[in-house]
């Protein structure tokens, strides 16, 4: 028995219960901000076909140099986070990747809350795009 129950006056009730059944009939949520849409590595193409596409890359150097998608820009997460207006193009699409998905989802919110239009993040991350047969381009180290 808890130590709570033999104090004087304790009596054990139940939770209340709350009655939601009237919000059912709402059918439709509406907001009206940005928000990061999430796009598969098979939806990828087609968003980057776009000319005012920026694929933002925000792994680490070392991962980075692993190996990236052709055409993404390296723009590690800390380095976006201290100075995201230096690090964002302002007008087009931002696509935003890491190795699984969670760094890019970090730094796509923090466009959003920046007041960003076009976010997506790369579902999976790098990994999904290997999987789904996107080639990696490994750095080349400096001789």
């Amino acid at each position: 028995m808890p130590w709570w129950t033999l104090c004087a006056g304790f009596r054990r009730t139940a939770a209340p219960v709350h009655d939601n059944r009237h919000l059912a009939n709402y059918d439709v949520v509406r907001y009206n901000g940005p928000m990061v849409a999430t796009v598969s590595p098979q939806e990828l193409a087609g968003l980057l076909s776009n000319p005012n596409a920026h694929l933002i890359d925000v792994r680490d150097a070392d991962e980075w140099a692993g190996g990236h998608l052709d055409g993404a820009r390296s723009v590690p997460l800390d380095q976006l986070r201290s100075d995201p207006e230096r690090e964002l193009a302002h007008d087009g699409v931002l696509v935003f990747i890491c190795a699984k998905g969670a760094r890019s989802l970090t730094a796509a919110k923090l466009a959003e809350r920046l007041g960003y239009q076009s976010i997506y993040n790369v579902e999976g991350g790098t990994s999904a795009c290997a999987r789904a047969g996107w080639s990696l381009v490994a750095a080349r180290a400096a001789a």
